[in-house]
């Protein structure tokens, strides 16, 4: 089976589906990103067990084949999930970055659940994926979440059948035995605080700008009603009239930065949680520095507990939420990078000691004509694969332009675009580039002896460069 089957809770889904139907056998992940399920049972009982599938599958699933053969199956006495294999039959789908559920937020909200303002709360429904996968198949071992066990409490929720978000979800953790926050100053040295988002928070309310380590990097964070703040922000990025972003907490706060259609709404809320570029109220609150000259602001809403909960303790509610990164730079995904590029721009860092991967831009959409496009494809989008309506001969491996680029491979009737990877003038923006494809070469499995390379004429292109690097001529 493929698609997004992987890290979306559907082996544990399977799992439950079969015991409904006294189905014997087992259900494991492989090593092309897809699921692999043995069944034996009664036709009928088979039949009712597939449709299912498609009806009551877990909300992030994207069931794009099923392929279904006959095989003896017998001697099995119950139904498990077994370990993942290595093996591979078809190429599917790596699970990309998934907002956080509106489950997992409340009980962040709850005074009286175990995770209470926990920000790194998530399940088999949503949270990080594919910004924390060191390679496929998507299993807690082959992840950053791998060095965080689980406590008695987590282990117990995860072996528990009847938990539908968190049987053997493998991103899952709790203040226990998870991932840890910190504030620092600019040169490293601790803020002694018992909360450091709410010191955060506090900060940002003084004018203060702050770093935020999040999913897929780090962000900078500054309130964006303050004139001053914002020219401080423009002076020390050197971003004279780019406009920033502004992450609102909620729909309600956002309605009173911009109009919001409803089908702005619908994206805007979506399992992705893209920046949206949507027209401007006239009394919005909105400093004119963040987008001067323009009529629209680009605006997106929370999607992990960080954010969430970063926005919910500022008197604004909405903030300045600016890729973390100097001019020409790839974002910060370490805090390596962060002290070095930041610690000019920012005052503070909110860090976290969870590993970032896979760097992950925020996805940005535009509407063109009354229609979506996206602007940049990136966090919540990516690694999703693009059909095509014909069969490739070959396989492909693409590599773009100079600016605002991203790398491709193409197999079969597949077009897999890597994450936004930006303008390729700097070393370390063409280092992601080949890193990236090189990835994609890996867990796809594309044969380099035999793949077609897609590249610019330009002789002094870089991308160019790039494809001679990964060395195997050109065509």
């Amino acid at each position: 089976m493929t698609g997004i089957v992987q890290g979306v809770g559907f082996r544990p889904f399977i799992h439950r589906l079969a015991v409904k139907y006294g189905l014997k056998g087992y259900v494991r992940n492989i090593g092309g990103s897809e699921v692999e399920i043995v069944l034996n049972g009664s036709p009928q009982s088979i039949a009712s067990f597939i449709r299912s599938l498609y009806i009551e599958a877990p909300p992030p699933t994207v069931i794009e084949e099923l392929e279904v053969y006959e095989g003896n199956s017998a001697g099995y006495t119950d139904f498990k999930i077994v370990s993942s294999g290595s093996t591979s039959y078809k190429r599917s789908m790596m699970p990309p970055d998934f907002s956080i559920c509106s489950h997992c937020l409340k009980e962040i909200l709850d005074p009286y659940d175990r995770r209470y303002r926990y920000p790194f709360n998530s399940c088999a429904w949503c949270g990080p994926r594919f910004s924390m996968m060191y390679r496929v198949p998507y299993d807690r071992e082959n992840t950053s979440m791998r060095k965080y066990r689980l406590c008695r409490d987590c282990l117990e929720e995860y072996m528990d059948l009847g938990n539908i978000r968190r049987y053997h979800a493998q991103g899952i953790s709790c203040p226990v035995d998870g991932p840890k926050l910190w504030l620092v100053d600019r040169c490293g040295e601790a803020i002694e605080t018992s909360d450091p988002l709410k010191e955060a928070s506090r900060l940002v309310d003084e004018g203060y700008i702050v770093a935020v380590k999040g999913i897929g990097g780090y962000h900078i964070a500054a309130l964006a009603s303050d004139d001053d703040v914002v020219i401080k922000l423009r002076e020390r990025k050197r971003r004279p009239w780019k406009p920033f972003a502004i992450m609102a907490l909620d729909l309600g706060v956002l309605n009173k930065l911009v109009y919001v259609s409803e089908e702005a709404e619908k994206i805007l809320t979506s399992i992705q949680r893209p920046i949206v570029l949507l027209p401007k109220r006239e009394d919005s609150p909105v400093s004119r520095l963040v987008s001067p000259g323009l009529d629209k602001e680009g605006v997106f809403l929370p999607y992990s507990g960080i954010h969430y909960l970063l926005l919910m303790e500022t008197r604004d509610r909405f903030l300045i939420m600016t890729s973390g990164n100097v001019y020409g730079k790839p974002m910060c995904i370490s805090e390596d990078c962060a002290f070095r590029q930041l610690g000019s721009i920012v005052d503070y860092l909110l860090i976290h000691d969870r590993e970032i991967v896979n760097r992950v831009d925020d996805s940005v959409i535009r509407f063109t004509n009354g229609e979506p496009v996206l602007l940049r494809r990136g966090r919540g989008y990516a690694p999703k694969w693009v059909r095509l309506p014909f069969k490739l001969r070959r396989e492909y491996i693409g590599f773009g332009g100079e600016f605002q680029t991203a790398g491709a491979i193409g197999f079969d009737n597949k077009i897999v675009l890597t994450q936004y990877i930006g303008d390729i003038e700097d070393v370390d923006v063409v280092y992601d580039l080949k890193r990236y494809l090189e990835f994609f070469i890996k867990n796809y499995r594309i044969d380099l002896g035999r793949a077609v390379l897609v590249i610019d004429k330009h002789p002094d292109y870089n991308t160019r460069l790039i494809a001679m690097d990964i060395g195997i001529g050109m065509v």
